[in-house]
C-alpha cells in the first residue's frame, strides 16, 4: 500500500496494526462495509473501516473560535454570578464581614440597612410632664445577621401633628438572626404629655469610618 495516494480533499489516517505505520489515504479507496487492506512496510493484512480508520474532521473556523472562546466565557460567567452575589449579599456580608465596608464603599457600593427584615418590638414610653422616656428593641427576623439601622424616632400629637423628630441609634451595631438589641432615648418636648411616640427603622448609609 503507498503512504501517499495523491492529493485528495478527504484524507484518512490508517494506522498498520502491526507496525503502527500510520498512512494517508483517499477516504474513497475505502469501502463503506469495510474492507481488507495490506501494509505495504510489514505486508500485515486486516480489516478496517471507515470509522476505524480515523477520519479527519473538518473543523469550521466558528468552531475553532467556539472552543477557544469556552474557557473564557465560562470565567466570565462565573465571574458574573460572583458579582451579582457581591451586590445582592453585601448587606449581610458586610455584617458578618464589617472590615469589608470600606472596600464597598471604594468600590461605589455604599452600605445600607435593609429596614424591611427589622422590627421595632416592646416598645415602652414613659411621660412626665414634657419629658419622655423611650425603650425598646430591634429585631433581626431575616436568616443572616444584619447591620441595626438608624431609628426614626417621631412625637406625634393626638391630632396627628408631629411635634418632634429625631434619628436615634441602637445600642449595638449588628444583629445576628433571630436576636434583638435595646435602645432607650430621653427627651424633652413641649405638650408631650399626651402625645404618642413611634420608632420606625429607616435606610441610612453606614459610614465606613465606623469600622
Amino acid at each position: 500500500m503507498a503512504s501517499d495516494l495523491g492529493e485528495e480533499n478527504k484524507l484518512m489516517l490508517l494506522t498498520c496494526e502491526n507496525c503502527k505505520t500510520i498512512f494517508r489515504v483517499d477516504e474513497k479507496a475505502i469501502a463503506p462495509q469495510g474492507q481488507q487492506v495490506r501494509c505495504s512496510v510489514c505486508k500485515h493484512v486486516w480489516r478496517t473501516e471507515r470509522k476505524a480508520a480515523g477520519k479527519t474532521a473538518d473543523i469550521s473556523p466558528l468552531s475553532e473560535i467556539a472552543d477557544r472562546l469556552r474557557y473564557p466565557t465560562a470565567i466570565i460567567v462565573v465571574l458574573m454570578f460572583v458579582s451579582v452575589g457581591l451586590f445582592s449579599f453585601r448587606g449581610p456580608l458586610t455584617a458578618q464581614f464589617p472590615g469589608l465596608i470600606s472596600s464597598f464603599d471604594l468600590a461605589g457600593l455604599t452600605i445600607v440597612p435593609d429596614p424591611s427584615v427589622l422590627e421595632v418590638r416592646d416598645l415602652n414610653t414613659q411621660h412626665h410632664e414634657d419629658l419622655i422616656r423611650v425603650r425598646g428593641v430591634v429585631f433581626n427576623k431575616s436568616d443572616f445577621r444584619a447591620h441595626a439601622s438608624m431609628l426614626n424616632l417621631r412625637v406625634v400629637a393626638a391630632d396627628g401633628t408631629e411635634l418632634y423628630q429625631q434619628k436615634i441609634r441602637p445600642d449595638e451595631y449588628f444583629i445576628d438572626t433571630g436576636k434583638s438589641v435595646p435602645f432607650f432615648v430621653q427627651l424633652e418636648v413641649d405638650g408631650a404629655k399626651k402625645a404618642n411616640v413611634v420608632v420606625e427603622a429607616v435606610a441610612e448609609r453606614i459610614p465606613p469610618r465606623l469600622f
